[in-house]
């Protein structure tokens, strides 16, 4: 079995640096929110009647998590859209019917046929809309268009530059009256993404690493992530990380909505039980609702045999319990790559179904 603590590993299966890349989340963030103060963006906006965030992948999940920040308490909502087409902005009236929903097309490289196609399909409607991107035909396409464009300036993978597309998302927001982020918050934030970075960077040995040792437990199993409240998006995040940098199999679920289906599954199949890890992923403060849940679904998961681990979100707001638990979740899904003795940033079943679909539709 590969050695965690062993330096020569990481030169070794991870020669692009995503170690890095993962540990340099703190500053990606704080770039990020400086960088947005400067982008201006139509005071109309802030009458807007939904935010919906359109995209696919790492891209998209930025949407998920900006959601949650908003939380119960906002009179927005925000909808996440991963398809071709944007359900309900059709009928959009024109520029002075009043009120409309701001449509935010997400995407890191520019090129994802999704995004592009969502993006045509917005602004054929005449909806309010702004983009988030690395740049590419999704950059010219809203340059030519007049379309706000806040620019992705993080290296690597869609992946990691969860940061970037947050603070990006969550500034923009916060401007328009959706959410509040104070830049206290933010520095908090930091603060807490810095110290979890720290706790799981590959320096660290396995026997102090919650990231190392969680990997080892998780490797060659099933993992399932179940979050709620503050939290939910998160699930989400951990599930994806672990399919892409892990290379392992993960699904997520949602609380309170797994106890109405899932965990009637629970009992069956001993093999599948035993090979099953669940982890859920607790605000720090909870609703008195979902305290409940969560104390509910650790009992069932124990009468079922199921081994589990909560990991609760660090003290201080969503902002923080969201930047510290990307950093943990990216690393424990970065060191389950290794173990598996896969480079964690390549993603070549990905890019193998992009070169089909991109042989098949040669025009």
């Amino acid at each position: 079995m590969i050695n965690l603590d062993d330096q020569s590993i990481y030169q070794e299966f991870d020669p692009s640096g995503l170690h890095r890349r993962l540990q340099s989340l703190p500053d990606q963030c704080k770039r990020a929110w400086d960088q947005a103060k400067n982008i201006g963006f139509p005071d109309d906006w802030r009458r807007c009647t939904e935010v919906i965030i359109a995209g696919m992948g790492g891209s998209a999940i930025a949407g998920n998590l900006a959601a949650d920040l908003a939380g119960p308490s906002s009179t927005t909502s925000i909808r996440v859209v991963r398809d071709f087409h944007i359900p309900g902005i059709s009928g959009i009236p024109g520029p002075d019917a009043g009120p409309k929903p701001l449509v935010v097309v997400c995407s890191f490289s520019g090129e994802t046929e999704e995004s592009l196609a969502m993006f045509e399909h917005a602004r054929s409607t005449g909806a309010p809309m702004a983009v988030i991107t690395g740049g590419g035909a999704l950059a010219q396409r809203s340059a030519k268009s007049g379309i706000p464009v806040m620019t992705v300036d993080a290296p690597g993978e869609p992946r990691s530059a969860v940061g970037y597309n947050l603070m990006l998302l969550a500034s923009l927001l916060d401007r328009i009256g959706v959410i509040g982020v104070s830049d206290h918050e933010v520095m908090e934030a930091l603060a807490a993404a810095e110290s979890m970075a720290y706790k799981v960077a590959s320096e660290v040995p396995a026997e102090q690493n919650p990231a190392k040792s969680m990997a080892r437990n998780l490797i060659g199993g099933l993992t399932v992530v179940y979050g709620g409240g503050n939290l939910s998006g998160m699930a989400l995040r951990w599930k994806s990380q672990i399919n892409e940098n892990g290379k392992s199999w993960a699904f997520a679920e949602l609380l309170p909505e797994l106890l109405h289906n899932s965990v009637e599954s629970f009992p069956g199949g001993t093999e599948i039980r035993q090979r099953t890890t669940a982890l859920l992923l607790k605000p720090y403060q909870p609703t008195p609702e979902l305290e409940s849940r969560y104390a509910v679904l650790g009992e069932t998961l124990d009468r079922s045999g199921i081994e589990h681990r909560v990991f609760t979100g660090s003290p201080g707001g969503h902002l923080a319990q969201s930047l510290s638990m990307i950093v943990l979740g990216d690393h424990i899904s970065y060191y389950m790559g290794l173990l598996n003795g896969i480079n964690p940033s390549e993603t070549p079943s990905i890019d193998l179904f992009k070169d089909q679909l991109s042989d098949s539709n040669p025009g």
